[in-house]
């Protein structure tokens, strides 16, 4: 099996955990908080990569210099989230999501500067039919009528610094990645979020206290596939490019558009429809041709 079939392979593995995590998501943050939700679903990640560890420390290059990268690529991934929050706090989905999904471009640009990425005919057509339909399957143009894009009150700030820094974070990746390994670089990213986290809740003054049992059953699925689909980018940007495994893991939104509709009874409009159609595609002729 090629390098770009096994990455096209993990990047639609971390599509669908990305998807299922962000899915279930919504049950633990309307009972404890966004905050409270990060810290215990990293904790939990944190655990499940670390025994993932424990089996790969043969294959693991411990190197000081680029944990200590690794370490200022969580910063810029924990800064961005916290814009991303602080973002659709002050502003709408349908206006936010998109802005902040958009920062497979910025990956794609930066991965093809720094390292040279070659992208065929077809892996191009199919990436602009995939960021077409990811946009365009949570734009809400309604929303753009007296939304106030311009100003800070709209959110759109946060979410420009989120898109920024989220595509900076998934194109850098690669190269620990390269050097300390996927499973150290997974899991120093999920600990190190979960330490600026906890240092947040206790800045905030956030109570620590333990969730009930059903509220942590959700977080652990959370995580669980969040931990899954981490690990999963990162092996996939091992054998083949960071644009691909990128465009194919930010795919996601379609997952959690068919979790909504099958789970929780959820109308999609034409628009969504069409946006589906749109990643299939791409995501089709990204693996077949």
């Amino acid at each position: 099996m090629d390098g770009v079939t096994l990455g096209i392979i993990f990047g639609l593995i971390a599509m669908f955990g990305y998807g299922l995590s962000n899915s279930v998501t919504k049950v633990p943050v309307l009972k404890i908080g966004s905050m409270k939700t990060l810290f215990f679903r990293n904790v939990f990640s944190s655990i499940i990569l670390f025994i993932m560890l424990l089996f790969y420390i043969p294959q693991t290059n411990f190197s000081g210099i680029y944990i200590l990268y690794v370490f200022f690529l969580y910063v810029l991934g924990y800064i961005s989230t916290i814009a991303f929050f602080k973002a659709l706090g002050m502003g709408k989905l349908g206006i936010i999501s998109p802005i902040a999904n958009s920062s497979v471009i910025f990956t794609i640009l930066l991965s093809v500067i720094f390292f040279k990425e070659v992208l065929s005919g077809s892996q191009i057509f199919s990436i602009i039919f995939i960021i077409l339909g990811i946009i365009l399957i949570s734009i809400n143009f309604n929303d753009l009528k007296n939304s106030h894009i311009f100003e800070i009150s709209s959110g759109v700030p946060y979410a420009l610094v989120t898109c920024l820094l989220w595509g900076i974070m998934f194109a850098l990746i690669k190269t620990p990645v390269m050097i300390i390994g996927p499973v150290l670089t997974s899991f120093i990213i999920e600990f190190g979020i979960l330490m600026c986290s906890g240092i947040h809740l206790k800045i905030s003054k956030i109570s620590f206290a333990v969730p009930d049992h059903k509220t942590l059953f959700y977080i652990f699925i959370v995580a669980f596939f969040g931990a899954v689909a981490t690990l999963s980018f990162n092996m996939g940007v091992v054998v083949c490019s960071v644009s691909i495994v990128t465009v194919l893991s930010n795919s996601n939104p379609l997952v959690a558009a068919l979790y909504g509709r099958f789970v929780y009874k959820e109308k999609l409009s034409l628009q969504q429809w069409i946006a589906l159609l749109l990643i299939l595609t791409g995501i089709i002729c990204m693996s077949f041709f």
